[in-house]
């Protein structure tokens, strides 16, 4: 499974971190792996629509993240999730993505 993941707007928006940045499963400790694995799934991440999220207005400040997903059997699937996401399965999913992707990064 290869996850990507791109921050867009927010308060302090650099276009550097709006770079996309990949979280490769097969470099992770294999519990933050299963983690991540099992938040996409019970995500229903395929399932989710293109944007998911967001509040009753509307704010171009906001802080979004594009999570592409392509699984092992080459399934690929896109949601931009706004701030701030509501459901639990995905906030937990971004959360986890985050936390791997400052892992990968450390030296």
């Amino acid at each position: 499974m290869r996850i990507e993941l791109k921050r867009e707007g927010g308060l302090a928006f650099f276009p550097g971190l709006a770079r996309p940045r990949s979280v490769d499963l097969d470099a992770l400790p294999p519990a933050t792996a299963e983690a991540l694995q099992r938040e996409v799934r019970e995500a229903r991440f395929f399932e989710q629509p293109a944007t998911v999220g967001g509040g009753p207005t509307a704010g171009a400040d906001r802080t979004s993240y594009t999570v592409t997903i392509e699984d092992d059997g080459g399934r690929r699937h896109s949601v931009r999730l706004v701030e701030p996401v509501q459901e639990p399965h995905l906030r937990a999913l971004l959360g986890l993505l985050q936390q791997a992707e400052r892992e990968q990064r450390a030296p």
